[in-house]
């Protein structure tokens, strides 16, 4: 039996062609999508720290005590606290910790820091920090009183992929302004 010349088939070189365009395209898509994971990741534990200072504003409020949240960059997680303990400070063994948060567990390679961009600078001057966490006095806590004022400060969050977000607190409010790194500077959210 003869084959038609229009039966042919295709020929190495075209496999390989078209092997190419797909390896390119996955590649492209693969470093958008690395990237863009990255940013979701930095945005779910910046929500959840601002929801934890929310909850930390709601409850100093109606308890009329003190409630703090304690930065652990060795550690890579973040911890409301609803008490200081018998021995009066924060961030010892006695505390009672309401909730903590581990940034492993948000996906996209979390640290604390700021990477290579460097500390927000506009309008503000802030502190530069090694760890990515500048609170007020040199502690990684902050805390907000029955007053609803408290401890100010910047905390930064990055990814593996470059993602980062900056939170700043200020001590007037126990408010924060979200940031974060647009490709050229910290801008607000």
């Amino acid at each position: 039996m003869r084959l038609s010349s229009g039966n042919r088939g295709f020929t190495l070189v075209e496999i390989l062609i078209v092997i190419a365009i797909i390896g390119i395209l996955a590649a492209v898509a693969t470093s958008a999508i690395s990237s863009y994971y990255g940013e979701c990741c930095v945005k779910s534990a910046m929500f959840e720290l601002a929801g934890m200072i929310k909850e930390a504003k709601g409850k100093a409020a109606v308890d009329d005590k003190d409630y703090a949240i304690v930065f652990d960059p060795g550690g890579g997680r973040f911890s409301l606290l609803e008490d200081q303990g018998p021995d009066g400070k924060w961030n010892t063994g006695d505390d009672i910790i309401n909730r903590s948060v581990r940034l492993a567990s948000k996906g996209g390679g979390l640290s604390f820091g700021y990477g290579t961009y460097g500390p927000v600078t506009d309008p503000e001057r802030l502190a530069e920090t090694d760890d990515g966490i500048a609170m007020g006095f040199g502690s990684h806590i902050l805390v907000c009183n029955s007053r609803l004022t408290g401890t100010s400060g910047t905390v930064y969050i990055k990814a593996s992929s470059g993602a980062a977000m900056a939170l700043t607190m200020n001590s007037k409010d126990f408010g924060y302004t979200l940031r974060r790194w647009d490709g050229k500077k910290w801008s607000k959210l």
